[in-house]
């Protein structure tokens, strides 16, 4: 059978159906009348690089071979560092998650940034509603190009207690940080205090992603803070706490050179002008 098909199918020939025309291994033993296994021999014998098993169901799927629909999406997004970039990536070390087959999703209570966030990273991806929380909106994507760029970032499965702070360019650092800031920061008021309301905080389950966090913001003229570690039930986090005066240079730092369209979360940045606003206020 080996014979057969070397007969009648040229190495030539073979790199032009499976690879210019993305023909499976299955269709290509079908068109010469040999076993598949008698193909995938050939292909090895040849040395062709053979698509991974990711790249065969995507083509799968764009062939309508598999009852899954196929979404754009831009394969080289963490590949190279941007502020869109950064930002995502501060988002998705935050709030998103790889699961142990490389499906990535990324899950936040906003939708307009949601859909932000997929369109910067040329998706078409749906987004859902989270059915086990209300107002919780997802998307998430399979690509193992994708998946192996954000391992080397620091991106892997089961990531909340032991994420590392990645190493980012110094152009880039902010964008990062506000991305970290939407995902697993906050910004609230404190009645009792209304001629300085305004408090914000970092958190994270990873005592190390945290201290090296608040080196970062050091470097970045915020003042250096201690870090708390509290308790509940089940978890332990880790807690860098400003109070009003140091939270509006937060506020500074995080979205003085972010365009009006540009990705952050609306409702934190807006809760910071209103803390602002009700401060000034006061006597």
């Amino acid at each position: 059978m080996a014979k057969k098909l070397r007969a009648a199918l040229t190495v030539g020939e073979l790199r032009r159906l499976y690879l210019e025309q993305k023909m499976s291994l299955e269709d290509i033993s079908r068109l010469y009348g040999v076993t598949r296994v008698a193909v995938w021999k050939y292909c090895r014998d040849k040395r062709l690089i053979r698509r991974t098993r990711s790249e065969a169901r995507l083509e799968a799927q764009k062939r309508g071979k598999v009852p899954q629909d196929y979404y754009d999406i831009n394969e080289m997004f963490f590949e190279k560092w941007s502020t869109e970039m950064a930002y995502i990536l501060g988002l998705i070390i935050t709030d998103g998650c790889v699961s142990q087959t490389g499906t990535v999703s990324l899950c936040i209570n906003d939708l307009d940034l949601l859909e932000k966030v997929r369109d910067v990273m040329e998706s078409k991806h749906r987004i859902r509603s989270q059915k086990h929380q209300k107002g919780l909106y997802g998307f998430r994507f399979t690509r193992e190009r994708m998946t192996e760029s954000l391992k080397r970032l620091g991106v892997l499965p089961k990531k909340s207690l032991t994420v590392d702070f990645p190493d980012i360019p110094d152009l880039f650092i902010v964008d990062f940080i506000r991305g970290v800031f939407d995902g697993d920061g906050s910004v609230f008021f404190e009645k009792r205090n209304p001629g300085s309301p305004l408090k914000s905080s970092f958190v994270s389950s990873s005592k190390e992603f945290i201290e090296k966090l608040e080196k970062k913001l050091q470097k970045l003229k915020m003042p250096p803070r201690k870090i708390y570690k509290q308790k509940t039930k089940n978890t332990v986090s880790y807690v860098i706490r400003y109070a009003h005066k140091d939270s509006i240079k937060l506020h500074n730092l995080l979205y003085e050179n972010v365009p009006e369209n540009g990705l952050y979360l609306t409702r934190k940045r807006d809760k910071y002008r209103q803390g602002m606003k009700e401060g000034e206020a006061k006597p």
